[in-house]
């Protein structure tokens, strides 16, 4: 059955994705966003594109709130920090403020989050293993990912079923963390970072909108950890992607040169977590690329054949 969809994040590398499939699917969609016009030429006036949440009318059946500024696209400055909360908390404190206010009544709420909400992790694979039982941390990205996720606690209020979406690193063609680093890596450049033991957990796009179209029209509620079941280490991750490009991956990056470019971020990529997707796996929620090797290849072959 056709659904009226709201959603926040609509034009990024996933939520692009995601509007695409449910047009396909007949379903109507609305997408919050700073540029309504090119939402509104990039889909032919299929999807409609506000600026302001009160220029919509009526009920909506789905939320979903993927809003946000990528986390690791620039260094952290105060000027950017609150960019970062003010595209995240900033943004839901405003849909929950306009729901109440129009007395909007959802099926479902699907809001996001980031599983950098358990903090950035050393040591061992124990050590760096977390699912959705485990306690969040203390980072800024952790403090970041908790204020989000308080900032849609009243939306949940508004729909019969609510689902958060703790996201790892979404690998795709063209876009997300791949965007940047196959140029690098087609090239040779490419190499582990820090001492490569840090656990990088990840999901294929594909993958991604797939166990998301499947929790909305399911019974799920609560936490998700959206990644793959089998997390890698950086060092891991570096051969798979240098081995898939058929290119060496002799250029490491010490400890010491990341921190000196990034700063505070620097823990992002010099510490990690071993995420595992406890809840999908309960529900038997069936991975097409459930491995790096097989994922990497996949986009691999779209990337070579869209150029």
């Amino acid at each position: 059955m056709s659904k009226r969809i709201l959603m926040t994040g609509g034009t990024g590398f996933i939520g692009s994705r995601l509007v695409s499939g449910w047009l396909a699917e007949g379903h109507e969609v609305s997408v919050l966003t700073r540029r309504p016009q090119r939402v509104i030429e990039r889909w032919g006036g299929r999807v409609t594109g506000v600026s302001d949440l009160y220029q919509l009318t009526g009920p909506f059946d789905w939320l979903i709130n993927l809003a946000g500024e990528g986390i690791a696209d620039q260094r952290w400055t105060a000027a950017r920090k609150r960019e970062l909360r003010d595209s995240r908390i900033g943004v839901t404190g405003k849909l929950a403020e306009w729901a109440m206010h129009t007395g909007q009544r959802f099926d479902v709420v699907a809001s996001g989050s980031a599983i950098g909400v358990y903090g950035a992790l050393a040591g061992t694979a124990e050590q760096q293993t977390v699912d959705e039982a485990s306690r969040v941390g203390q980072d800024f990205a952790a403090q970041l990912c908790t204020d989000w996720e308080a900032a849609a606690q009243p939306l949940y209020g508004l729909s019969e079923r609510s689902l958060m979406l703790r996201t790892g690193v979404v690998l795709g063609e063209r876009g997300g963390m791949l965007g940047r680093l196959w140029l690098p890596f087609s090239l040779g450049l490419g190499g582990r970072i820090g001492n490569g033991e840090q656990y990088l957990s990840w999901i294929h796009i594909d993958d991604y909108i797939a166990a998301l179209n499947a929790l909305l029209v399911s019974d799920a509620v609560g936490v998700f950890n959206m990644v793959a079941p089998e997390p890698v280490t950086n060092t891991r991750f570096t051969h798979e992607l240098a081995h898939c490009l058929g290119r060496p991956a002799l250029l490491p990056m010490p400890a010491a040169v990341v921190r000196l470019l990034f700063g505070e971020m620097a823990d992002l990529l010099l510490k990690g977590q071993r995420v595992l997707p406890a809840r999908l796996l309960e529900r038997t929620f069936a991975y097409h690329y459930a491995t790096l090797p097989e994922a990497l290849e996949s986009i691999r072959q779209v990337w070579a054949s869209s150029r």
